[in-house]
């Protein structure tokens, strides 16, 4: 879990996330990564677009309270990734549908797919530890996100 680390920063964590739709979370997870200048304003609603149909043909609710938000996009040059943990949980449409507590989105280079779908799996496969899942979903700081993921290799 340490390449997730790797390219997930602090600015880029919302804690007691909240949203009242798939859409919302979306938008508010892209909006999110605008402000702090992670991604640039002008492709904001385009990369929300993107994402919207990919969750179109099938949702990246995966299941276990997690979902990975993801599109490949001409307008980053190396990936994008922002978390979100939403105790509560929100409709996400999830496969198992389970409400969402767990957001790992991944906005991609348009030439650099099969490069990522190695982080894609692997962040699968870690959140899919019940014991993972918790430790995230109880975590208030970027120090214990690390410690979660760290104790999960």
């Amino acid at each position: 879990m340490n390449q997730l680390l790797e390219i997930l920063e602090p600015q880029n964590i919302i804690f007691e996330f909240f949203a009242s739709s798939k859409e919302e979370a979306i938008r508010k997870m892209i909006g999110h990564m605008v402000k702090n200048g992670t991604l640039e304003p002008t492709h904001e609603e385009d990369i929300v677009i993107s994402l919207l149909n990919r969750e179109k043909s099938m949702s990246t609710g995966i299941g276990s309270g997690v979902a990975i938000p993801h599109c490949s996009v001409h307008y980053v040059t190396e990936l994008k990734c922002a978390m979100a943990i939403a105790p509560q949980g929100i409709d996400f449409e999830s496969l198992d549908q389970a409400l969402v507590q767990i957001f790992i989105m991944l906005i991609v280079p348009k030439n650099k797919f099969q490069d990522h779908i190695k982080t894609l799996a692997l962040i699968a496969k870690t959140l899919n530890i019940p014991e993972e899942r918790e430790k995230l979903i109880k975590s208030r700081n970027f120090d214990e996100i690390k410690k979660a993921f760290l104790s999960a290799n």
